[in-house]
C-alpha cells in the first residue's frame, strides 16, 4: 500500500494532463511548469498528514476480531478485576462433629491386642505354676516321748527343708520334701528328720495361698548328757501345712509368663507317730519362711 505522500503528485498531475489540449508543440512546456509547481504542494500536503497507525500481526492461535474490536482504541488500559475475583477462596468449613470423624477415622484393634487396664486382675497369669524348687527355715517346738529317757518339756531348735515338684493343676502341685530338726531340752538333744511327698492344694487358684499335706517316712532320737546310748523313734511321718507365696519381683520380670520367684510363711505340724500305745513318737510344730522357684508352664 502506498502513502499519501507518494500517490498526491500523480493524482494531481493527471487532470492537468488530461485538461489541456494535445497539441505538440506548444503544451508539453506548460505541462511540465504545471507539474514543477504541484510537486511541493503535494509534498506539504503529505507532510501535514498523519502517519497511519501499524497494524499489529494477528496470534496464530488468537480468534479473529470483529470490526469493532479493531476500532478500539488499542492503548487503553485493561479493566480492573473485581474485587469478587481478586477475593481468596474462603477456607473448607470444619465438620459438624469433628469427634465422630475421629473416632470413624480410628483403626479397628488388633486380634491380639492386651485387654483394657480395668481388667488387669483378670489376665495375670498364675504365680504357682510350673515345676518348682525351695527351700524352708523354721522355728520348731517339738514334743517327744521315747522308752528310756525323761522327755517332760518341749524341744525348740532349728529346722529346714528342700522341696522340689510340679504344680500339675491350677489348683494342684506334687512333690517330694527333705526335712530335718534339731532341738534343744535342759541337757538333752533332739535329732530327727524325714521323707515326705507333698501335695499342696490352692482353694483359689488366682490367690497363692495352699493347703498343704504330706505322708512318708522318718524318724529321730533324743540323746541326754552323762548317759550313753539314745532312745529313739520312727515309722510312719505325716505332715499338715498352710503357706502364702508372695511374688515381689514377677510383676516386672515376668509380667506375661507365668511363675516366679515366691516366698512366704508357712506354718505347720510334722508327726512322727507312735506304732502303739505308749509307744516312743513326735510331734513338731513349726513357723517357717518357705522360698522358691516356680519356673511356669
Amino acid at each position: 500500500m502506498r502513502s499519501a505522500s507518494e500517490a498526491c503528485p500523480r493524482a494531481l498531475a493527471w487532470p492537468i494532463l488530461f485538461a489541456v489540449p494535445h497539441r505538440p508543440s506548444t503544451s508539453l512546456p506548460l505541462a511540465l511548469g504545471l507539474l514543477v509547481i504541484a510537486a511541493p504542494l503535494s509534498a506539504m500536503a503529505g507532510a501535514d498528514a498523519p502517519a497511519p497507525a501499524p497494524v499489529a500481526a494477528p496470534a496464530a492461535d488468537a480468534p479473529p476480531t470483529s470490526a469493532a474490536d479493531d476500532a478500539a482504541d488499542p492503548a487503553a488500559p485493561p479493566a480492573p478485576a473485581s474485587v469478587a475475583d481478586e477475593a481468596p477462596a474462603a477456607p473448607p468449613t470444619a465438620p459438624a462433629n469433628e469427634a465422630d470423624e475421629a473416632a470413624d477415622e480410628t483403626p479397628p484393634a488388633p486380634a491380639n491386642a492386651e485387654p483394657p487396664a480395668t481388667n488387669a486382675l483378670l489376665v495375670l497369669p498364675p504365680r504357682v505354676d510350673g515345676p518348682y524348687v525351695g527351700g524352708m527355715i523354721y522355728a520348731p517346738g517339738a514334743f517327744v516321748r521315747v522308752r528310756d529317757l525323761e522327755t517332760p518339756g518341749v524341744f525348740p531348735g532349728v529346722g529346714g527343708s528342700l522341696r522340689a515338684g510340679e504344680a500339675v493343676l491350677r489348683w494342684l502341685t506334687i512333690g517330694v520334701e527333705i526335712t530335718g530338726t534339731l532341738a534343744y531340752q535342759g541337757d538333752q538333744r533332739l535329732g530327727q528328720g524325714a521323707l515326705i511327698v507333698d501335695f499342696g492344694f490352692l482353694p483359689l487358684p488366682r490367690l497363692p495361698l495352699s493347703l498343704h499335706a504330706g505322708f512318708g517316712v522318718g524318724g529321730g532320737a533324743v540323746r541326754q548328757q552323762g548317759i550313753a546310748g539314745r532312745s529313739g523313734f520312727g515309722g510312719a511321718v505325716f505332715k499338715g501345712a498352710v503357706r502364702y507365696d508372695f511374688f515381689p519381683f514377677a510383676a516386672k520380670k515376668r509380667p506375661r509368663r507365668g511363675g516366679g520367684f515366691g516366698l512366704g510363711p508357712e506354718l505347720g505340724w510334722i508327726g512322727f507317730t507312735p506304732a502303739a500305745a505308749g509307744r516312743p513318737m513326735s510331734n513338731t510344730v513349726y513357723l517357717g519362711l518357705g522360698m522358691g522357684f516356680f519356673f511356669g508352664s
